[in-house]
């Protein structure tokens, strides 16, 4: 690789890995944010099913915007947006001051993907290898940043994570400006006359309403909001749930934020490890099958993991996160399987927007049922929605299925 191409993977790399760690700091100091403002769990879930949308939502007009205007600026303003509001919510004097700085880093977190993503397809060599690189950094973004928040918000305060996510991109953010980027293309993508772009656009909505929604494709994204909705429900809720029930466990001693944080770490890292090697299953079983196996297989540990306790739980857990995140390789494959390729970016872009933006509801109404009943019952809720996401996902065909 050229260097500036091994310098846009490590930026972005590092870039990709700190924007899944912030989005998933509040779930992980859950506990400690509800003790230091004195809310109560359906406020935290309103706020976190805010924030989440907007980290789903925002990269729809983002993916438009980053065509328009050079990708590297946009990726600076993500940088500084991130540490400005980490800032914020780090020396937030009041509980509204703190949950504003929380939306508004989900909304400045989504840019990230469609900005950081279009970037990276513009490395020339080896670009496989480069997206395995950045894939990866994200992906254990996710299952560190219970560990990262739980533990640094136990020994230093709620308010540490975030003091420490604003110094990092801060850093990242003059980084930026010290490499040279490869960001080809950040200028407007093509210029098409006025004149053709209006008489072509018309015909263009024809097209894409006529070839691309198809049964097959309209029944992945429906598994999709379904898996999304319990992906967010179970992680908004899952370090405070299971560090209330394993704090006690090894060397914790009735702290359940770090308990929580920990095992909720081991749980993703295990996730990370099986998603790794989930490509191997669709050289023996077709994608549409194994997709279905899967889902069915995380519904029923979830569901068992909202009627167990203490270390029973804690398997129940490890193995629906095994199991969970092995669906996203292959729910992707799906997707390059069953959308034309005129329409690869807009499918990926509703693929995405069904699970982290409409799934983003899955929060608030978590929060309801763990303020009016208790948190076991959201993670039975969400085995149950899982086992519906399996009906769907068992109607799905092999190939386009019209």
């Amino acid at each position: 690789m050229k260097k500036e191409e091994k310098e846009t993977i490590s930026l972005l790399s590092f870039s990709h890995f700190f924007c899944h760690v912030a989005i998933l700091t509040y779930p992980a100091i859950l506990i400690l944010i509800k003790t230091k403002f004195n809310v109560n769990y359906e406020t935290l879930g309103a706020i976190a099913g805010i924030y989440l949308f907007l980290f789903g939502a925002g990269s729809l007009p983002v993916g438009f915007i980053a065509d328009k205007i050079k990708k590297k600026h946009i990726l600076r303003i993500y940088l500084g947006g991130m540490a400005l509001f980490s800032f914020t919510a780090a020396l937030a004097p009041n509980f509204f001051i703190f949950s504003l700085s929380i939306i508004f880093m989900g909304l400045i977190g989504s840019i990230y993907h469609p900005v950081g993503l279009s970037m990276m397809s513009f490395i020339g060599s080896d670009k496989l290898r480069a997206f395995a690189i950045h894939g990866i950094a994200g992906t254990l973004g996710v299952a560190l940043s219970a560990g990262f928040a739980g533990i640094l918000g136990y020994f230093f305060g709620y308010n540490f994570p975030y003091m420490i996510l604003g110094i990092i991109f801060l850093i990242l953010l003059a980084w930026s400006y010290i490499l040279k980027l490869q960001a080809s293309g950040g200028n407007a993508a093509s210029e098409i006359k006025e004149g053709s772009e209006i008489k072509e656009g018309s015909s263009n909505i024809k097209a894409f309403l006529k070839e691309f929604f198809h049964l097959n494709l309209i029944l992945i994204f429906i598994a999709e909001f379904l898996n999304g909705f319990v992906f967010q429900g179970v992680f908004s809720f899952l370090p405070a749930y299971i560090g209330t029930e394993l704090k006690n466990y090894i060397f914790f001693h009735n702290q359940a934020a770090a308990a929580g944080g920990f095992f909720v770490t081991i749980a993703l890292l295990v996730g990370v490890f099986f998603q790794y090697n989930s490509t191997r299953i669709t050289k023996n079983y077709k994608s549409n099958r194994a997709f279905a196996f899967l889902v069915l297989i995380s519904g029923i540990f979830l569901l068992i993991s909202g009627f167990t306790h203490d270390i029973l739980l804690f398997i129940s857990i490890l193995a629906f996160s095994a199991f969970n995140f092995s669906i996203n390789p292959i729910s992707n494959l799906m997707i390059s399987e069953n959308a034309d390729e005129k329409f690869r970016a807009a499918a990926y872009g509703i693929f995405f927007f069904s699970g982290f933006g409409i799934g983003s509801v899955a929060a608030p109404i978590g929060g309801i049922i763990a303020q009016k009943f208790a948190l076991h019952w959201i993670f039975a809720l969400y085995g149950v929605i899982l086992l519906i996401s399996f009906g769907v996902s068992s109607a799905i065909k092999e190939g386009k299925y019209k």
